[in-house]
């Protein structure tokens, strides 16, 4: 586990974007995931940004990390949404190099299953970009999630049904999420967790400095042998020097 950090969050952001670019410039078609939400916006802005000004398309395939149950990929608020917006129809990404969960499927374990045989037909994740939830969780890894699952439907927290609702116009219930699972996320060959903010601190302490535990998912990458993390100050500030 390496620490970077940055002055503030357009230097995190920044730093960890030039650093996914370098890295995914070194593999021929790269499986990625990332995530959706508010602290990867000045990290897409910076990838969308550079492909666009170098008029190149990337030759990426594309993981969805999570969704949520009963939401629609076109509806704004769902992942694959976000995504769309701010980098597939930017960067023109074909449709056969996505592969994102989708939220109204009835057979929702048929949709880890396809999850996982995409990851598998690809020799698996290459790069593996996340946030971390206040409560720990990667991807909606929810605590008390073990570090052997593979893609799983998890019943959410109340702190991340309530974070949610920034995502949504209108009030959404929310029961269910459908995530790659942490066995997943720790196979990947590189993992990249992005966190800013003073409201992350207490959780980056914890899952940088204390006991590896299902409670705070996040502590599981702890042990990963090519995990980076890249903080803004606000969120590195309770850190031992």
């Amino acid at each position: 586990m390496q620490i970077i950090v940055g002055t503030d969050f357009e230097e995190m952001s920044l730093t960890a974007a030039e650093d996914f670019i370098y890295t995914l410039e070194k593999i021929s078609k790269p499986v990625i995931c990332l995530p959706s939400g508010k602290t990867p916006l000045t990290f897409l802005k910076i990838i969308r940004n550079h492909y666009i000004s170098q008029k190149k398309q990337p030759d990426w395939f594309f993981v969805g990390l999570d969704e949520w149950v009963g939401v629609s990929s076109s509806e704004k608020g769902s992942c694959r949404q976000f995504f769309d917006e701010h980098l597939f129809r930017p960067l023109r990404v074909p449709e056969e190099k996505i592969s994102f969960f989708n939220g109204m499927a009835e057979d929702l374990d048929a949709e880890c299953r396809r999850a996982e045989q995409f990851i598998a037909s690809h020799k698996g994740i290459d790069v593996a970009v996340l946030g971390i939830g206040t409560n720990g969780h990667l991807g909606l890894n929810e605590p008390g999630s073990s570090k052997e699952t593979l893609t799983q439907v998890i019943e959410l927290t109340d702190s991340t049904i309530a974070a949610a609702k920034d995502y949504f116009s209108e009030p959404k219930a929310l029961t269910y999420g459908i995530t790659l699972g942490l066995g997943t996320l720790l196979s990947s060959r590189s993992i990249f967790l992005l966190g800013g903010g003073d409201a992350k601190a207490e959780i980056i302490r914890d899952v940088v400095e204390g006991p590896v535990t299902s409670s705070i998912p996040g502590s599981f990458l702890q042990a990963h042998q090519n995990c980076f993390i890249y903080l803004d100050e606000a969120a590195a500030r309770l850190l031992a020097p």
